[in-house]
């Protein structure tokens, strides 16, 4: 299915991986930038077909005046099912909302993270914003969909990946956990938890210790970068 994606961090994003085919880039004829010459050189190198308009005709054909002056038709991404991977990688079940998904995105991709592991769920309808809310990063980061909980345990237990699950009870504090090169970190969504399937099958839980008494947790973003980037600075070290 075609959809037609708004301003430049979606479009270069788009065109600079090789995830979907792209038809054509509408661009605002009296703008000119260096981020504008290069997206068009990518469109050029892909065979997509570069059209010059009108900025009202861009507003007509946008969903809002924030595009920025470009626009681009392309496929909607398809999702295959996780490979074996050589790198560590995040399952979360029970994201619904497309901005949240767009943060998650960004900051695993930021934090170097080697894939997304969700349950399956047609995110068609909202694709365009979680491209713009992720700053492009829903486009560069590996992204793989599973049936459900179960199918995901069948996953890494075929490839010999631990798991390690953000849950409190019986868990060792995230600053004493050594995650070995290939691991799976599993975080509840914002609407329910992590399941029973998922913690009967932990390696380890793993709890984020706070600098002060607070009983709730963290959304799912947010853990995502504490466990991400803890991740990196055991990487780096």
């Amino acid at each position: 299915m075609d959809k037609l994606y708004e301003g430049t961090i979606s479009c270069k994003a788009i065109l600079e991986n090789p995830n979907r085919i792209c038809s054509c880039l509408y661009v605002d004829k009296k703008k000119r930038t260096k981020d504008f010459h290069y997206i068009i050189h990518l469109a050029r190198q892909k065979n997509c077909k570069v059209e010059m308009m009108d900025r009202h005709q861009l507003d007509q054909m946008a969903t809002s005046k924030t595009h920025g002056g470009m626009l681009l038709k392309a496929k909607t991404r398809q999702f295959e099912k996780p490979p074996k991977m050589d790198g560590w990688s995040v399952y979360i079940d029970g994201l619904e909302d497309p901005y949240n998904l767009g943060s998650v995105c960004r900051t695993l991709y930021a934090a170097g993270c080697d894939g997304l592991i969700l349950p399956l769920r047609d995110w068609q309808h909202a694709e365009t914003i979680i491209l713009r809310s992720s700053a492009g990063a829903f486009e560069k980061l590996p992204i793989y969909m599973v049936e459900n909980d179960k199918a995901f345990i069948q996953y890494i237990r075929t490839n010999g990946i631990p798991l390690y699950c953000a849950y409190r009870n019986q868990a060792q504090s995230l600053y004493e956990v050594i995650f070995p090169k290939t691991c799976c970190i599993a975080i509840g969504g914002a609407y329910r938890g992590i399941s029973r399937t998922l913690l009967d099958h932990a390696t380890q839980n793993v709890y984020i210790e706070y600098g002060r008494e607070f009983r709730n947790a963290l959304d799912t973003s947010s853990a995502c970068a504490v466990f991400g980037f803890e991740i990196m600075r055991q990487r780096r070290k």
